[in-house]
């Protein structure tokens, strides 16, 4: 077996389990009226994947991805028609905003501030969320920290 040949079967090998662990998922989100396939979930992986490759990140686990799914299959903003393109959406919003706040922020923490920004002031907009909310907490967060910087930054001069 020649070595691309060996990573694709081992990406494949692990695709397979990540799938079979949101599929896992189901468990708790059944609850509350959503599902996911299993080719939604391959689909939720790869677009997942492919977020991470476009923001220049590496994750080896899909843990973020099942706390996300913890996190809002409990919204009354979600329903079964669109349950599997929002978790893609919430994904990308999640990588875009650890970018954006130099990964400062913990994972869970900014899984809180996405949440209620999408369930409360949001109403279970996406675009709200990308195009209002998180765009000014991106600016304010940026302004507080650069002047934290150049507090910090003048105390060692």
């Amino acid at each position: 077996m020649s070595v691309p040949n060996l990573f694709t079967t081992m990406s494949t090998s692990l695709i397979d389990i990540q799938v079979t662990e949101l599929l896992q998922t189901n468990t708790q989100s059944e609850q509350y009226g959503l599902t996911i396939t299993a080719e939604e979930a391959k689909e939720i992986i790869e677009c997942r994947n492919d977020v991470l490759k476009n923001y220049g990140r590496v994750e080896l686990e899909i843990q973020v991805t099942k706390k996300i799914i913890h996190d809002f299959c409990a919204s009354p903003f979600i329903n079964q028609e669109d349950y599997a393109s929002t978790l893609i959406d919430l994904q990308e919003i999640f990588y875009y905003m650890k970018n954006e706040t130099y990964d400062q922020i913990g994972d869970d923490e900014l899984l809180d501030i996405i949440k209620d920004f999408y369930n409360n002031s949001c109403c279970g907009s996406i675009e709200l969320l990308m195009g209002r909310e998180l765009d000014k907490f991106v600016r304010d967060f940026r302004r507080k920290h650069t002047r934290l910087y150049t507090i910090h930054k003048g105390e060692e001069d």
